[in-house]
């Protein structure tokens, strides 16, 4: 896998590039701290905590700042879990809203082409929605040193400005099953439009 990694990365694109690179184990997680900025504020809210992604759409963030709680994204599947709260939520994202997400579409460079206009630079990959949406404009993706992700913003229609800065990749040999579908304590994964703990 590593050779080919290593081929591919000499002759293809930086959007190809970092595929390759996040197909390359099973699983990679890294250190991340989000920072959102409302539309014409000069100062966000930030928060912190630790990330995974698997391979082809699967993707969790785990908030180590208040409110702890979990955001997981199996496929087309999103659930929120605040085990302090109480409360699971989950709802079936569709095909535009997946993709705004972090690193959830950049493993399929054909898929996201159909859905971006996309702008390649050594070092910055940019997604330009193919159909205008107020929630999502665009997204840029900065590539770090190792040529993965180091900071990842996400601009709505109205200005709001969601970035994710990551830090201390590292590969991962493999994931416990349900890693990617979230519960509280004593009760199975939530479901869109169940009957879900509050």
């Amino acid at each position: 896998m590593l050779l080919s990694v290593l081929l591919l990365t000499a002759t293809s694109s930086p959007l190809q590039q970092l595929a390759a690179k996040l197909q390359a184990a099973p699983a990679w997680q890294a250190s991340f701290a989000q920072i959102f900025l409302p539309a014409g504020l000069s100062r966000g809210s930030e928060e912190h905590g630790i990330f995974t992604f698997a391979h082809p759409s699967r993707v969790r963030f785990d908030y180590h700042s208040e409110p702890r709680r979990v955001f997981a994204v199996d496929g087309v599947l999103a659930r929120m879990v605040d085990s302090e709260a109480g409360t699971c939520q989950a709802v079936e994202l569709s095909e535009g809203s997946w993709a705004s997400l972090p690193l959830v579409a950049l493993t399929d460079p054909g898929a996201l082409r159909a859905l971006f206009a996309v702008e390649e630079q050594k070092e910055t990959i940019t997604l330009l929605p193919r159909q205008p949406s107020p929630q999502l404009a665009r997204v840029v993706v900065g590539l770090g040193q190792e040529g993965l992700p180091q900071k990842v913003v996400v601009e709505d229609g109205s200005g709001n400005r969601n970035e994710f800065r990551f830090s201390r990749w590292r590969a991962q040999g493999s994931f416990a099953k349900d890693l990617f579908s979230p519960s509280l304590p004593g009760h199975p994964p939530c479901s869109p439009g169940g009957d879900n703990p509050r």
